[in-house]
Formats: structure tokens, C-alpha cells, sequence
């Protein structure tokens, strides 16, 4: 059970509008499609619809019950809805989830890892929660349920058979990770590293080290803060909290340090300092130094939780990501195609560009590469910065798709590529008949671009065609 009627009365200050007080809820959701019997339904408004006009849906799907806001109740009559449902009027409907998401939150007194960063925060939070799992039973983020829509639905996941959470923050602009942060109660807090990303709405790195210290100002002084020591921001965000800090990476100064890192196989090793000056051999299942902090981060939140190292090692081994973070699949055709197509910015396409050379050695090098959005001011230089990385890698072939990725293919042969081997093409159709173009087998594609570039589109049409 997750709430009784009461109790969400009690909490959001609301009315009970129609049904039965002595109801309860099993669950929440925001979206009717997603029901499956008992929850609490949260009529919120999206960025194209208002969650109110699929109550009734919601209810004949088998949820218990409903929020509604009071503005609703003079266009609804009572009449309209399922009798068997239970519905509750209340001022806000975004406001009281978040009321009951804190509510329910301090029913478990667990602790939480809260994990967020420009670059890697959603692997980071795979480390992490794989190394837990090593000792204790972990909810963790799934998917993209890291913003104030999703991180209260896995609030609300939390039961009696978690040990601890591993929860990722998102953000679209200042204010939203110091909501979250106070939604979640986090323990211990991750930065993974201050980038462009978020660029267009805060306008500088120092906006988005602002925001992102948002985690640090809100949570506990009786708290613990993981950040990246290499990046300066965060050292500087470091030196202002309450709480204990305890640095990560390869530069002196580091808690937990990074000695030497190189590619092993399919993945990565790395030897790492540890506090009380032991060094240790650890192995990701991933390549690229920038996964090496992202690691280090999971090795520090395992000591934290007092694991040993041969648990910590066995945790990072064995991690899975989430999908479409470097998801590496063999096509039938005989060649490599990595999909990276969740998000990009100019330093995690780079980062991405650098594992694949690691990846395929001397094998043939193919990047795919979409629009980065959301950089506002320093869009065109973002990109023409990603070509020039880009040649002076030595990739064989360049697929661009969009008109700011152009710019990506236009420095790329400023800077030496042979402009034999640059395609722009105007859509994923196209850059999937140039990939056919060329000779395959053997070779690594790295798909990579923004979320609304919808990159993925082209690792799927290369499965179809290959592996069908």
C-alpha cells in the first residue's frame, strides 16, 4: 500500500470530491496508459496535453482514484466519471505530488545517493547502484525519470525491500535540483562534472555550476559530497559545504585517485590510490578515461558504504547500463555499431569519439553524428570545436545529419579529413544509405547527437537491414 485516502487528504489538503474514504492506492502514475491496477492518478499538465481529460480513462484503466484540481471541478460534473473511482480536489496537482513524493520519502529512512553532473551522471548512477548491489538491495533511476515529474514516481517505488536508492537529478533550469534535492533527502551527493550542457538556458559554466551546487546548498550538513576534484568548479563548490567532501580523479589532491588507466579487452582497467594509501586494479565493461571517473565515483560511494574492494571490483565489472549510453552491439554484417544517441553536448561527444578510437583500433572508424541542441551562444563553436577533435582523431569517415552538425563536417575538413570521407545528409534515411556506401565489415559506427535528434533512428534501420 502506498497511501490511504486519508492520508493523501491529510497531505495535499484536499477534498474528498467523490468515492470512498476507506479506499487506499498501490501505486502512482501521470500517464493512463501506464495503469495497472490501484494507483493514484496525477492529472498533471505536460508540454502538449492536461493530464485531466484522461482521469476517466485513467480510472477505467484500474486506477483507484484521482487528484483533480478544484480549477477542473466547475467544467466536470461528478456524473462523468467512474462511481468506483476515488477522486480528490486539491489546489495544484503538480504540487501535491510533490508533497506526497516528501511524504512517502520520509516513511523510509534509508539513505539515498542523489547523482547529477553536465556528462555521465546516468552511467555514474549504473556504477553506483551495480557496486551497492554488492551488499544491499538498491532502487535506482530508471530510464528518464530524473526531473519534477519522474523523480517523484521513483520516490514513490520505494518500499520496505530497499536497503538504499540511487536516484539521478536532472534539470532544465536553475531551482529544479534544489527542489529535487529537497524531494529526495538525499545522504550522499554526486557532481560528476560542470559542461555546456543546459548552456542555451543559463548562458555560462559558472550558471550551470550555480545550479548544479544547488544539490550541495540543499542537502544536509550531516551529509556527504562525491565530486569530481579535477574540475574546477566543483572544487570550488567543495570548499562552500557544510558537510565532508571527498574528491575523485587523477589530479593530486584526490581522496580516491586515478594512477593510470588503458583499454583491456572490451573494457577499460585502471589502478586507483585508495585512502590509507593501498592501490587497487579495477575493470569497467566500458572504455574511455572519462568512464574511469564515473567509476571512481561508484568506488568511493562503495567505501562509503564500507564494502571491500573484491566487492567494489566485482560491482563495476559486472555493470549494465542504461540504453542508448555506449550500447555496443555485433551485427550480423561483421561490424561494430555503438549507440550513443541519448544526449550530446561538445564534451561528451568528444568523450564519445575518444572511446571509440580506443574501441576499434586500427579497425575502420565511422561516426554518425547529429544536431547538439541547447547551446545556446556557443553552438557554432561547439560544433566546429567537435570537427577539429574530430580529425585530429583520425576518423575515417564523418556522417553529419542536421544543419548545426554540418558545421561539425565543415571544421572537420578545414582541419585535414579528407573530404572524400565527409557525407551531410539531411535526414536518418540518408545517412543510412551513405553507411551502406560504404565497406562495413570490421568497422565501428559510433551513432551519436541530441535527444531530439532522435539519433537512434539510424542504429535501428542498421539492425533491420543487418541483423533481420
Amino acid at each position: 500500500m502506498l497511501f490511504t485516502v486519508d492520508e493523501v487528504l491529510e497531505v495535499t489538503a484536499g477534498t474528498l470530491w467523490l468515492g470512498d474514504r476507506g479506499r487506499f492506492f498501490g501505486g502512482a502514475a501521470i500517464d493512463s496508459r501506464e495503469i495497472r491496477g490501484g494507483e493514484l492518478f496525477f492529472p498533471v499538465q505536460g508540454e502538449n496535453e492536461n493530464g485531466h481529460i484522461y482521469i476517466t480513462d485513467a480510472i477505467k484503466r484500474g486506477a483507484a482514484g484521482s487528484l483533480i484540481e478544484w480549477s477542473y471541478t466547475d467544467r466536470y460534473s461528478r456524473d462523468l466519471f467512474p462511481q468506483d473511482g476515488v477522486i480528490i480536489a486539491v489546489d495544484d496537482s503538480l504540487t501535491s505530488m510533490h508533497k506526497l513524493a516528501f511524504y512517502h520519502r520520509g516513511k523510509h529512512s534509508i539513505p539515498l545517493v542523489a547523482v547529477t553532473g553536465s556528462n555521465g551522471k546516468t552511467t555514474t548512477k549504473d556504477f553506483i547502484a551495480s557496486v551497492l548491489s554488492a551488499g544491499c538491495r538498491v532502487l535506482k533511476t530508471e530510464g528518464n525519470l530524473n526531473n519534477h515529474l519522474g523523480l517523484p514516481l521513483m520516490l514513490f517505488r520505494l518500499s520496505g525491500e530497499h536497503d538504499t536508492a540511487v536516484l539521478e537529478l536532472g534539470m532544465s533550469g536553475p531551482g529544479e535540483i534544489a527542489l529535487l534535492t529537497s524531494l529526495c533527502r538525499p545522504s550522499l551527493g554526486v557532481i560528476t562534472n560542470i559542461g555546456e550542457a543546459h548552456m542555451e538556458l543559463l548562458g555560462s559554466r559558472e550558471n550551470i555550476a550555480r545550479a548544479k551546487g544547488e544539490l550541495l546548498e540543499t542537502m544536509s550538513p550531516g551529509g556527504v559530497a562525491l565530486l569530481n576534484g579535477d574540475d574546477p568548479f566543483l572544487r570550488s563548490l567543495g570548499g562552500k559545504f557544510a558537510g565532508r567532501v571527498v574528491y575523485y580523479g587523477f589530479e593530486k589532491g584526490a581522496h580516491i585517485r586515478a594512477l593510470s588507466c588503458g583499454i583491456d579487452g572490451l573494457g577499460y582497467s585502471f589502478q586507483v590510490e585508495l585512502p590509507g594509501g593501498s592501490n587497487e586494479t579495477f575493470w569497467i565493461p566500458i572504455p574511455g578515461r572519462h568512464n574511469v571517473y564515473n567509476a571512481l565515483a561508484a568506488v568511493a560511494a562503495g567505501l562509503h558504504f564500507s564494502l571491500k574492494v573484491p566487492q567494489i571490483a566485482e560491482g563495476l565489472a559486472g555493470c549494465s547500463f542504461s540504453r542508448m549510453r555506449m550500447e555496443r552491439t555485433l551485427l550480423k554484417g561483421g561490424f561494430w555499431v555503438i549507440n550513443d544517441a541519448y544526449n550530446a553536448n561538445p564534451t561528451s561527444m568528444k568523450f564519445a569519439l575518444q572511446s571509440l578510437v580506443e574501441w576499434a583500433g586500427d579497425s575502420v572508424k565511422i561516426a554518425v553524428l547529429g544536431d547538439m541542441l541547447e547551446l545556446g551562444p556557443v553552438a557554432e563553436e561547439g560544433h566546429r570545436a567537435v570537427g577539429r577533435y574530430l580529425a585530429e582523431l583520425k576518423i575515417d569517415y564523418l556522417i553529419t545529419v542536421g544543419e548545426l552538425a554540418a558545421k561539425i563536417a565543415m571544421e572537420a575538413g578545414e582541419a585535414g579529413m579528407p573530404r572524400s570521407c565527409i557525407f551531410e545528409a539531411a535526414d536518418h534515411d540518408e545517412a543510412f544509405k551513405r553507411l551502406q556506401l560504404l565497406h562495413l565489415p570490421g568497422s565501428f559506427v559510433l551513432v551519436k547527437g541530441s535527444r531530439g535528434m532522435c539519433m537512434e533512428r539510424v542504429v535501428e534501420k542498421l539492425l533491420d537491414y543487418y541483423d533481420s
